[in-house]
């Protein structure tokens, strides 16, 4: 029989539980649902020119921060920067203006928002950022020849060495598809600079979800370039005038490395300003709701930011004033505005403020394009999930997450979507866990703002550390912990000794429940003490967060007599307050998880596995409803 999630809480006698002192009457609580992301907190509070500023990426030469931009932030509000020109200041020079231009996002300019800070680091004749601790980036035309595999292990370190430097966005791949070698001399954006991958759609699709994917894990966002794609027409948008593409469509395979990069992880797509005479002919695409509204957005299924090219000189975009351009590309869909000249920003911000007073239709588009370019934001780590689902949040996308591992030994994070389903899953890291035989998701253990995995080694019981980079991938392990082999049903329940770090519990060989201190900076406080007895009993323990919304750490314990579900509710000082059964007949399940709120109700949930079959048990605060099939994961251990 499937579990039965009781109703109302039922007070029990077990012997377990009186080992560990738990009362007899259970307790209610009263803290009301946080259901917002933290995206939507901080758009909440902030001013209407604040969110206005959030749509705009405004251009700083790389070698410093230049007045006119220090202007357009603290005034304009502006939101995002992307580093111009060519800089040999190497990464610690560079990584000294990317630290000048974070001084300057304060809670009067940007809410206290940090800044997007991009570059175009595709390689070859397109690398902003060069010198020392820079790798010299070859072409697009030569990575395309590489294997995948070595492509996202060059990419993954080219990502290293910008995100030292204070960059978190990088404005590639390339995605557009040139037909031939021989025509790539006349195709002046793309070809005359070996900016492609190669000359098939398959090769360049390849290629540009290898270089997303390394960028990815290195800590590096990306934006795909140049949607519908360029690598059709002869003249350059930047320096001409009526540049045309008479031959792409809205199907056109031409299309599909765009697709494999936003589903290798581009949280961007960059639209290009050339005309498609059969998708909109009146329109340059980053002026067409059917390029963006409908392309991007209803046949893609993108929900993350739309950025235009250099709108601010490009002769393409001439016969419309500054204003107009970026009042255009928002109506159409668009997100945010890029201008390399920083000193449009304030024509620009008048203009999008005099058309949001004449319409609230266009109000509620910025407002649209302000939300997602701040949920990229928190996807980036620059935002701090609330507590509803930080300590489960790998990706910190505002939803909680699984981590599971393949039988070969691959880690993966499965990403909710937040309202009780699931995202693509993610592959964060090459290396194997096969040696491994306990894997769990510790929090913020280290005290980085992102949350870190835990593994236990096989053959000597030693624990390692995987620090988590906030967009799912895992840095290289260290041990912080040995003589952890006899211990069964290690968690990491979050701070439950009340001194601000995270903590874990474990069962040693006498039944005993250990607290181990965290030290918050990775390691623990030396020692630990026993947190209860009587816990031999129990063969299923799982960290829920504040299950009870009372503010203190909670765990779910399965008695393997009975197969009852049974809470636990910490008081935040190492102590136990009252508890109750949850649940009858969990005996079949061989997974029991807590994974925060993945169903956004503002109360966190629990899942547990049968039969390969996954089920979701919503959590009320004081009981489980449910369950509710949420997918097949048969070939993978979840480990929370």
């Amino acid at each position: 029989m499937e579990p039965i999630a009781l109703r109302a809480p039922v007070t029990f006698v077990l012997a377990v539980a009186m080992a560990v002192g738990l009362q007899a009457t259970p307790a209610r609580a009263t803290a009301p649902p946080v259901t917002r992301s933290p995206a939507e907190d901080v758009f909440a509070r902030m001013t209407e020119a604040q969110r206005v500023g959030q749509v705009l990426m405004v251009g700083t030469p790389a070698t410093g921060v230049s007045s006119a931009v220090g202007s357009a932030i603290s005034q304009q509000h502006v939101g995002s920067v992307i580093l111009t020109g060519r800089s040999q200041a190497g990464v610690s020079g560079t990584a000294s203006v990317t630290k000048a231009l974070r001084a300057k996002a304060t809670a009067s300019a940007t809410g206290g928002v940090p800044l997007v800070v991009a570059a175009d680091q595709e390689g070859g004749q397109v690398q902003v950022l060069q010198g020392a601790g820079f790798s010299r980036i070859p072409s697009a035309l030569t990575q395309g020849t590489w294997s995948t595999s070595t492509h996202i292990a060059r990419a993954r370190t080219w990502a290293g060495e910008l995100r030292a430097a204070g960059v978190n966005l990088d404005l590639a791949p390339v995605a557009d598809t040139v037909p031939s070698a021989a025509f790539a001399p006349s195709n002046a954006p793309i070809g005359a600079y070996d900016r492609e991958f190669g000359f098939t759609t398959t090769r360049v699709g390849a290629h540009s979800a290898a270089f997303t994917s390394g960028m990815r894990a290195g800590g590096v966002m990306t934006a795909v370039k140049h949607f519908p794609g360029l690598g059709r027409v002869t003249a350059n948008t930047d320096t001409s005038s009526g540049v045309t593409d008479r031959t792409t469509t809205s199907t056109d395979p031409y299309l599909k490395p765009f697709r494999d990069a936003v589903a290798a992880g581009s949280e961007v797509v960059m639209v290009s300003s050339a005309v498609y005479t059969r998708i909109d002919a009146k329109n340059p695409a980053a002026f067409s709701p059917n390029v963006i509204g409908g392309m991007i957005r209803r046949d893609m299924n993108f929900r993350g930011v739309v950025v235009s090219d250099d709108i601010g000189h490009a002769k393409q975009l001439a016969a419309w004033s500054p204003g107009t351009r970026a009042v255009k590309f928002l109506a159409a869909g668009g997100d945010l505005v890029l201008t390399v000249d920083a000193t449009q920003a304030p024509a620009i911000t008048r203009a999008i403020r005099a058309r949001m007073a004449d319409s609230p239709t266009f109000t509620r588009q910025v407002h649209a394009a302000a939300l997602r370019v701040l949920t990229l934001k928190q996807r980036m780590g620059l935002l701090r999930p609330n507590g509803a689902v930080r300590a489960t949040d790998v990706d910190e996308d505002g939803a909680p997450d699984l981590v599971g591992r393949r039988s070969t030994g691959r880690v993966e994070v499965l990403r909710a979507n937040g309202t009780g389903g699931w995202r693509a899953a993610f592959a964060g890291n090459t290396a194997s866990f096969s040696s491994a035989d306990l894997l769990l998701r510790a929090g913020d253990f280290d005290g980085d703002g992102h949350v870190d995995v835990l593994a236990r080694r096989h053959s000597d019981g030693a624990l390692l550390l995987y620090a988590g980079n906030g967009r799912g991938a895992l840095a290289a392990p260290r041990v912080v912990g040995s003589g952890w082999g006899a211990l069964r049903e290690v968690v990491a329940p979050g701070d439950v000794t009340g001194d601000g770090h995270p903590d874990l519990l474990a069962v040693d060989p006498q039944g005993r429940l250990r607290v181990y201190g965290g030290n918050g900076l990775g390691g623990f406080l030396g020692g630990s003490r026993v947190m209860g007895t009587g816990w031999g009993g129990i063969d299923r323990l799982a960290a829920v967060g504040d299950f009870d919304r009372d503010g203190n750490p909670d765990l779910v314990a399965r008695s393997a007599s009975t197969g009852d579900l049974l809470l636990y509710r910490t008081d935040g000082r190492g102590g136990w307050r009252t508890g109750w059964r949850l649940g009858t007949g969990w005996g079949g399940m061989d997974t029991v998880l807590g994974v925060g709120d993945f169903d956004s109700d503002g109360h966190p949930d629990v899942l547990a596995r049968r039969s390969a079959t996954l089920y979701l048990y919503r959590g009320t605060g004081s009981a489980l409803r449910g369950g509710t099939s949420v997918g097949s994961f048969g070939d993978i251990s979840l480990v929370g």
